[in-house]
């Protein structure tokens, strides 16, 4: 039976805290940091016994360094291994080797965890998470904030760690989103007698607490201490008391640990060396694999390690005794015989059947150059791990390539994937230096195009880079004509998506040439889409639209990724011509499509497109569910795409409307940082998103200068923005004469003109037009055409914002009824989105012209079952009825990212945390 903990009062109290919440029916996430042997396992191992105690489940699991490229290998245990499973394996399937096989797993896990929680508490715990595989540091900074409305508890303990690696970047995340950190704290000197009385069955005298003290409060050196006092005899009780015999430190913390084996026999020596290359847990039939011997004969030396306490039993399977011991235990043997012995048990394991990613961790530390077993066995685990974690794919392979001669046969396919990974990684400075140096050396030059072609289509990646590498494969001579084609194709694409429209439009001619002369289906395909959207760009809406439409033809009718993105764009350019029914059904379509067939790229574009419409219908609360959440600051250098920088805005228009500031201050963060990302397309959604921002707060000024800071003249070139809303050029006009630069105000109406007499049979085109002419001039006729033509549309917010600026107009003309009649639309408008700040500016407006409005009537509540929009609603009734987060995502034809931002938000409306408390709520008001 363990010791009571000592000196952790106060962590017991947070323990305690934690179980009460999970009670209550709500999540929690529990952080433990602590230096090797301050105690964070003995905590853990007190969480587990308290939980098991209350009734509730538990899960358990270990990080081992020798895991590290296992993918979610320490959730994986906590949730499936043990006596009594968390969850059930066969739950999970075999459907997971797809290319993005951790996102769909996740989901499944977090399905499955949902299931669990509505039966009985769950309690999750994860030591040694300092240790995990990126996989499980990307689940946990993920799943505690998906199923945080459940009782579902995350008890997570590791060793200081770096802000800026994985682990640390989940920690932040967890931090912010609301754990507590609990950090281990030496023991006090009261601490220090309490375990000393504990160990040695009476209280220490003063001599013996002395001595004590040299263990600095380290409860592991603690226990070695009082441990080797008891074993030679200096200390005994007397009279109520442990007294020191011989006031010196006993021999097992004077030792070395090469000195405490070498007083063990050699077979026990030799057992504690091989073991401590096999990881934290293993069991006696491993240990006589990798030896070579009987298992009969390893008996005696186990039982020796199990008296002298580096070893200890856990039913089937042995252990060292702590962390500490088996680290020792590597530092006291040669590093050359760390390395063999590594290697011996990396194949040992190989032959009883580990996946290559099993043993990768040890054989790419051990293996020597020439060693082919460790090579093909680095570039399976390589190839196993790039679509979940192309970092880890990327050193592998490097490391595979380490160990191939000059003249290697596979050291040319490893270049090309080491190159590939290492772009698809985002370490583009490194994957840069290596291409250019690598590729050329190692492959033939139709070779080296093809690996940059394969870069080029990266979507994932800047298309800055994308271009690049284009560029640097057509410089290779003798490239065959089909290559080329599709080398030149699809750096127009590139260019025309990081809106270097200018040098598009200079190498369409050369594209469209060497296309007609390869007559190569993917080039075509390529071309017709860059052209589609390079006529997008310039206001050319239906023959933009053709194009894409003509692309699609060409592609087969399977569900790839060239026709996702294709149907994408689509979206877009329905959205723009005023189709916005067809453009949402469309991008419900993709959706739906998307998680059939478990593409999370294409879910994510599909439910960021229909979170930008959903804005631009006015529907706020919907469009924020579907948007919030995709973006956190700490990925911000990852928004690389149009599509990407919209939802980032489009989250902080939203934010502005609504009066959220925290959600507001996110976007504007995540701008800062896309302001700096090098790609046009991006920096000018960001500039155009902070000085919306500057705007609002009042500042015209400091708006301008956000719209300079790409530069002066560039100011002019902000709008368009791709994806393009035609009423944002009146929004850029109202911004322009509030900073009173005219030129930047004439420009954008100007523009707005322009696009109105290339597409006349689009309404909201030629009202966004009429709406910027009207600001610019003061005219309240323009102003009172853009109402007009508005009312017949769905855009709610325009209509508002149009009938805002014509109430002024009419105020600045003496036409005060005229201008009450337009705010007060624009005033029943904005109350019927929730645009918050919007109703309030205008009201301050009516207040001007002596008229004071509240609007209750029209006005959705804040806070209440009433104050919930149809979408969430809809959600609540399917959990309240059982359904899981994906369930309900299957129903209604929506992510489960989406369906957990509407529970989000009926959550903070109705004031509670759990989704115990909305089925009650829930059961009240549904009859």
């Amino acid at each position: 039976m363990p010791t009571p903990l000592r000196s952790r009062d106060d962590e017991l109290a947070s323990l305690h805290r934690h179980l009460d919440r999970l009670r209550a029916g709500a999540g929690t996430a529990w952080l433990i940091e602590g230096g090797a042997g301050l105690g964070k396992s003995r905590l853990v191992e007190e969480v587990i016994s308290a939980a098991r105690g209350a009734g509730f489940a538990v899960g358990h699991a270990v990080a081992e360094p020798v895991d590290a490229a296992v993918q979610l290998a320490v959730l994986m245990d906590a949730l499936f291994d043990g006596p009594t499973p968390l969850l059930d394996r066969s739950a999970i399937g075999s459907s997971h080797a797809s290319p993005e096989q951790r996102y769909w797993l996740l989901q499944d896990i977090q399905a499955l965890l949902e299931q669990a929680a509505l039966r009985q508490p769950v309690v999750i715990c994860l030591d040694d998470l300092q240790w995990a595989d990126s996989g499980t540091t990307a689940a946990v900074r993920s799943l505690p904030g998906r199923l945080a409305p459940l009782p579902v508890g995350w008890v997570l303990a590791f060793r200081p760690t770096e802000t800026d690696g994985d682990l640390g970047r989940a920690i932040t995340t967890l931090l912010r989103n609301g754990a507590e950190r609990t950090s281990l704290q030496r023991l006090d000197q009261a601490g220090v007698a309490l375990v000393a009385a504990d160990i040695l069955g009476a209280p220490p005298d003063d001599g013996l607490v002395a001595l004590a003290e040299g263990a600095h409060g380290n409860p592991f050196l603690l226990l070695e201490l009082l441990s080797g006092l008891q074993e030679e005899g200096l200390v005994h009780v007397d009279a109520g008391q442990a007294r020191l015999v011989d006031a010196r430190l006993p021999r097992r913390v004077t030792d070395t640990m090469r000195r405490r084996l070498a007083r063990m026999s050699p077979s026990a020596r030799s057992i504690a060396a091989v073991a401590s290359s096999m990881g934290r847990q293993f069991t006696v039939a491993e240990l006589a694999s990798v030896l070579g011997v009987a298992a009969s004969t390893l008996l005696d030396p186990i039982e020796e390690l199990i008296g002298n306490e580096l070893f200890a039993e856990h039913g089937e399977t042995l252990s060292f005794a702590h962390d500490l011991i088996r680290e020792a235990v590597r530092a006291s043997q040669p590093s050359s015989a760390v390395h063999a012995l590594d290697r011996q048990v990396a194949s040992a394991l190989l032959a009883a059947g580990a996946l290559p990613v099993e043993v990768a961790t040890q054989l790419a530390s051990s293996a020597v150059p020439g060693d082919e077993v460790a090579i093909t066995t680095l570039m399976k685990a390589s190839d196993a791990l790039g679509s979940t974690d192309p970092g880890q794919a990327a050193d592998l392979a490097r490391r595979a390539l380490d160990l191939t001669a000059e003249r290697h046969p596979l050291r040319g396919p490893l270049v090309a994937r080491i190159a590939l990974l290492l772009h698809a990684a985002n370490r583009i400075d490194e994957a840069t230096a290596f291409a250019d140096r690598a590729l050329r050396d190692a492959l033939p030059a139709e070779q080296e195009a093809e690996v940059r072609l394969g870069i080029a289509s990266l979507f994932s990646i800047s298309p800055e880079v994308r271009a690049e590498s284009c560029r640097r494969a057509l410089a290779l001579a003798g490239l065959p004509p089909d290559l080329r084609a599709r080398l030149l194709a699809q750096l127009l694409y590139n260019l025309v998506v990081a809106v270097r429209s200018d040098q598009a439009r200079d190498l369409l001619g050369d594209v469209r040439e060497a296309v007609e002369v390869s007559n190569d289906s993917a080039a075509r395909f390529t071309l017709q889409l860059a052209e589609g959207y390079l006529h997008y760009t310039s206001d050319h809406f239906e023959t933009a639209l053709a194009l894409v439409d003509a692309a699609l033809r060409t592609v087969d009718t399977g569900e790839d990724s060239r026709q996702r993105l294709a149907r994408n764009l689509r979206c877009g350019m329905l959205a723009v011509m005023d189709r916005v029914d067809e453009a949402l059904a469309a991008a419900a379509d993709g959706v739906r499509s998307a998680q059939h067939a478990r593409q999370a790229w294409a879910l994510n574009i599909f439910e960021t497109r229909r979170g930008c419409l959903l804005a631009q219908l006015g529907q706020l609360d919907d469009a924020a569910a579907a948007l919030e959440g995709r973006i956190s600051l700490d990925e911000a250098q990852l928004v690389v795409a149009g599509l990407e920088a919209a939802g980032v805005v489009t989250l902080g228009r939203v934010a502005l409307h609504t009066g959220d500031q925290r959600q507001g201050d996110v976007a504007g963060d995540v701008a800062r940082v896309m302001l700096r990302s090098g790609v046009p397309g991006v920096q000018r959604h960001a500039a155009w998103l902070l000085a919306l921002q500057a705007q609002a707060r009042g500042d015209a000024a400091q708006a301008l200068r956000w719209l300079t800071s790409l530069g002066e003249t560039e100011r002019l070139s902000i709008f368009p923005l791709f994806p393009l809303d035609p009423t944002d050029d009146p929004q850029m006009v109202r911004l322009a004469m509030a900073g009173g630069d005219l030129e930047l105000a004439e420009s954008a109406t100007a523009a707005a003109e322009r696009r109105r007499e290339v597409n006349p049979a689009v309404p909201a085109v030629v009202a966004s037009a009429a709406h910027a002419r009207g600001l610019l001039t003061g005219d309240p006729d323009s102003l009172a055409q853009a109402v007009a033509i508005l009312e017949a549309g769905q855009r709610r917010l325009a209509l508002a914002s149009a009938l805002e600026d014509l109430g002024l107009a009419e105020a600045r003309t003496g036409r005060t009824r005229e201008a009450v009649a337009a705010l007060d639309r624009a005033l029943t408008i904005h109350a019927a989105c929730g645009a918050r700040s919007d109703l309030a500016r205008v009201r301050r407006r009516l207040r001007r012209l002596g008229v004071r409005r509240r609007v209750a009537s029209q006005r959705r509540p804040i806070h209440g079952w009433a104050a919930m929009t149809d979408s969430e609603l809809a959600v609540v009734r399917l959990v309240a009825g059982g359904l899981t987060n994906r369930e309900v995502a299957e129903r209604l034809y929506i992510s489960p990212h989406t369906v957990s931002g509407h529970l989000r938000h009926a959550f903070e409306k109705l004031g509670i945390n759990s989704r115990v408390a909305l089925t009650r709520i829930a059961t009240e008001h549904i009859k």
